[in-house]
């Protein structure tokens, strides 16, 4: 992994693109840009793992990044690929539980980062900007739960998905009670 900083012009152009960004427009764009932290990532690095803590959000400027999530085989399950203007790990910067899943490079990737920290420099130099960005985290966010709420009434009513529910719940519901009995 490489840092460096960018030249403010063409920046300015690619974060006004970004959903995360929507919204912010002179002096916040401009003091965001002074946060921000660029980051090369050489195919094949892992940014983050599941698990970690982290208190970090990225922006892909360049390249490609696979997220995937460990199954509870243990096995590594891919779940999205990411592209130029798409973010990762900003669930780090509203709550305060580990990463959630492992983001790994599969083309040379360039990024931006902002941390919890940054983010409380936004909070306390520019409340606009701040609330900006919370607010289009939390529309991201939804948007993502939705999806995930349709996977899962789609998955339900495929033939058989019921019984595997109903017997994962049944398995997870029996544990807690032998653990209530010790």
């Amino acid at each position: 992994m490489t840092t460096s900083k960018q030249p403010t012009q063409s920046l300015t152009t690619f974060l006004r693109g970004v959903p995360v960004f929507g919204g912010l427009e002179g002096r916040s764009l401009e003091h965001l840009i002074d946060l921000l932290e660029e980051k090369v990532f050489a195919p094949g690095e892992t940014i983050f793992f599941e698990g970690e803590l982290g208190r970090t959000m990225y922006v892909l400027r360049e390249g490609e990044v696979e997220v995937a999530r460990k199954a509870t085989n243990g096995h590594s399950t891919p779940i999205v690929r990411l592209g130029p203007g798409e973010t990762f790990g900003e669930m780090t910067l509203v709550e305060l539980q580990p990463r959630s899943a492992t983001v790994t490079v599969t083309q040379r990737a360039r990024t931006y980062s902002l941390n919890n920290m940054d983010l409380y420099h936004l909070y306390r130099d520019d409340n606009y900007a701040y609330v900006i960005i919370l607010q289009n985290i939390c529309r991201m966010l939804s948007r993502r739960l939705r999806k995930a709420d349709s996977r899962i009434v789609e998955f339900l009513a495929t033939p058989g998905a019921k019984r595997r529910s109903a017997a994962a719940s049944k398995s997870k519901s029996g544990s807690a009670a032998r653990a209530r009995r010790r």
